[in-house]
């Protein structure tokens, strides 16, 4: 039950900054509108060459603009650096809890509230002005769950382990560029992995960035097959994993910074 509490107290947390989040929403939007219309100009004439249509790439950028607040925002490094700066981690570690789960607890209770007062009011807001894509088969809906559950546990993965580094570099203020810049730019989040030169664009296919956006986007869109879930679970289960022994690497490797 630990878990599930830190979920709601993280939860009620962002439900203080409701106000203040309405301007973040807005310049989601007016980068969505923006990509748009650069999309729009560079598909000009060129519809029959290319596998996306304006109205096609309209769907995509604001299914992604929406998707990134589940898979892309995410807390940098999930403040694990900060418990590693300050000595918190050390009574974090200490709890009769699992580390991994503590930290990530927390960042899906903020995912949730992401959801109701981001994702969706964003995606209205696209819905009332440009349009935005209403999968035509019932069946898609589950699926679309799934694909989006496993983007979020690979996004929330890769920002763990940005986070537990911290163990080794204290400082993770790269690491998270550098993750955040792989999510926007091999997950597909401006630019669909399809338009990306070869072969880059053969080799983005596998890695877990394009989980983290580019399918569950495209699963939305129906445009690809319900089988790139089996390759988002394969990233999930992987990472987790991953984090799971790095975590009990930095447990002995702890070396407090202050406190």
């Amino acid at each position: 039950m630990v878990y599930w509490i830190l979920l709601q107290k993280s939860f009620m947390t962002n439900m203080q900054y409701k106000v203040a989040h309405l301007i973040n929403n807005a310049a989601s939007a007016i980068f969505g509108f923006v990509f748009i219309a650069i999309w729009a100009g560079v598909l000009q004439g060129k519809e029959q060459s290319s596998p996306y249509d304006v109205m096609d790439m309209t769907y995509y950028i604001a299914a992604a603009q929406c998707i990134l607040w589940l898979s892309g925002f995410l807390t940098a490094g999930l403040n694990i650096q900060n418990g590693v700066r300050n000595g918190a981690i050390s009574l974090e570690l200490a709890r009769p809890t699992n580390f991994f789960l503590y930290v990530t607890s927390q960042e899906a209770g903020r995912l949730v509230y992401n959801f109701f007062f981001r994702s969706i009011p964003i995606g209205l807001v696209f819905a009332l002005t440009v349009g935005f894509y209403v999968p035509q088969h019932l069946s898609s809906y589950l699926f679309i769950s799934i694909s989006v559950l496993l983007a979020i546990i690979i996004s929330v993965n890769l920002h763990y382990l940005v986070g537990i580094s911290a163990c080794w570099t204290t400082e993770v203020a790269w690491a998270h560029f550098v993750n955040f810049t792989l999510l926007a730019g091999l997950g597909g989040q401006m630019v669909p992995i399809d338009f990306l030169p070869a072969p880059l664009s053969t080799l983005t296919q596998y890695l877990p960035f394009a989980g983290a956006i580019y399918y569950p986007v495209m699963v939305f869109l129906e445009k690809a097959s319900n089988d790139v879930i089996w390759f988002q679970l394969f990233w999930a289960i992987a990472l987790t994993l991953l984090n799971l022994w790095i975590t009990e690497r930095a447990r002995q490797k702890l070396e407090i910074q202050g406190g």
